[in-house]
């Protein structure tokens, strides 16, 4: 029988293995819809991630983490059907909505439920969350390729394809936490979580501090991969898709090798370091397209964006996890969620300037704002983070997210 951590890769796997990411810009644009319109929908993905928490949270406190994981993907697999129905912009963004909360519920409390089974079996989490993080990239590169094919022989197939590994996954998520206990739930007498006691706890600072990294990185990243660089690919340069979704492909490819040896960039370096690294590298990227704005050039930074963002999961995850490593699972999984609602936030305010400025302004003087942005929030979110290591810093006080 495989290891609850060989099951929860599984599980990774699957939830992550898109087919219709590369070529959802192509798809709405292909539908009718102007520019502006296409990236106000996929802005609102984004959006709906980061106000998913009113929705989410009360749910995620009725479910056992398994139950949160598995509703999560279950959702995500309705929300891509409506993607790929017929119905025009009220359906595409009723998918958009019910995707994101799908993802909301499932994400950050999949690394949550990693945790507790690794704690059960004694195993290492950081090592596991790492190694499931890379195969997901792996994952997502062959479906992506795999989607921008399909696409050609019938526009619906990678969503419908997407779906039913959503549906996959969230049968397999049981079998992961299979034999947890479940969590205990606080008592009526528990003392109430404030933000003034928040403040006082030096994990909290810690958290948000990750946090802030993982926000920026990840967020102008994604922005580029989903808004940005469909339109200079797509109706800028027209490439051919099977050539759009080699491009867009390699992203998944560089961000697999990081995502994989990042822990162990961790243990050599320390996690600051390699943060700082997986910044700067994604910093290169944008400088790179801005410089060479062709499809050379946004090949080879989408290669190096990829790279910088392969290792901002594992880093940020299990610097967060060790700084919560006493706190109950369900505390954990709301830091997570927390985490993705931050960078929805900001990665959805970066596709919604895309989408009004993109025809008005100009590609090249937009990319410029983009990078000078970029440059400054990373350079100011890694400076800010802890000099010592997540493991060292105290945390007495509860942590909520």
């Amino acid at each position: 029988m495989l290891s609850a951590p060989r099951l929860f890769t599984g599980y990774r796997v699957l939830s992550r293995s898109y087919f219709h990411l590369t070529i959802l810009f192509v798809f709405l644009y292909d539908r009718g819809l102007s520019l502006p319109t296409v990236e106000l929908t996929l802005a609102v993905y984004g959006a709906a991630l980061a106000l998913a928490g009113p929705v989410t949270k009360p749910l995620a406190a009725r479910l056992s983490l398994t139950g949160a994981v598995a509703t999560g993907e279950w959702l995500k697999a309705a929300g891509l059907v409506l993607l790929a129905l017929p119905g025009g912009l009220p359906v595409a963004i009723a998918g958009q909505i019910i995707a994101a909360l799908g993802f909301s519920l499932a994400s950050g409390t999949d690394s949550a439920l990693l945790a507790e089974v690794c704690r059960r079996d004694g195993a290492d989490a950081r090592a596991w969350e790492g190694r499931s993080g890379s195969l997901t990239f792996a994952a997502a590169l062959v479906a992506g390729v795999l989607g921008a094919i399909l696409y050609q022989a019938s526009h619906t197939a990678p969503f419908y394809l997407s779906a039913a590994m959503s549906a996959l996954a969230a049968l397999t998520a049981p079998l992961v936490g299979r034999g947890l206990e479940p969590a205990v739930k606080p008592t009526a007498t528990a003392p109430k979580d404030t933000p003034a006691q928040r403040a006082k706890g030096p994990a909290y600072a810690a958290v948000l501090r990750w946090s802030a990294y993982y926000t920026v990185v990840r967020a102008f990243v994604l922005a580029l991969f989903i808004g940005f660089l469909p339109y200079l690919l797509y109706l800028r340069l027209h490439v051919s898709l099977p050539v759009f979704g080699l491009v867009l492909g390699s992203y998944t490819l560089s961000g697999y090798f990081t995502a994989r040896y990042g822990r162990a960039a961790v243990d050599r370096f320390g996690a600051r370091a390699t943060a700082t690294a997986s910044a700067s590298l994604a910093g290169a990227g944008l400088l790179i397209l801005l410089w060479q704005p062709n499809t050379a050039g946004a090949a080879v930074a989408t290669l190096a964006l990829g790279a910088g963002v392969g290792a901002v999961r594992p880093v940020a995850v299990g610097a967060i996890g060790e700084l919560l490593a006493d706190r109950p699972a369900a505390e954990k999984a709301a830091a997570l969620r927390a985490n993705e609602a931050r960078f929805a936030a900001v990665n959805t305010l970066l596709i919604l300037l895309a989408g009004l400025l993109l025809d008005r302004v100009g590609f090249p003087q937009l990319l410029l704002g983009v990078v000078v942005g970029y440059l400054a929030l990373a350079a100011a979110a890694v400076l800010a983070l802890p000099r010592t290591a997540a493991a060292e810093t105290p945390a007495k006080a509860p942590v909520a997210v």
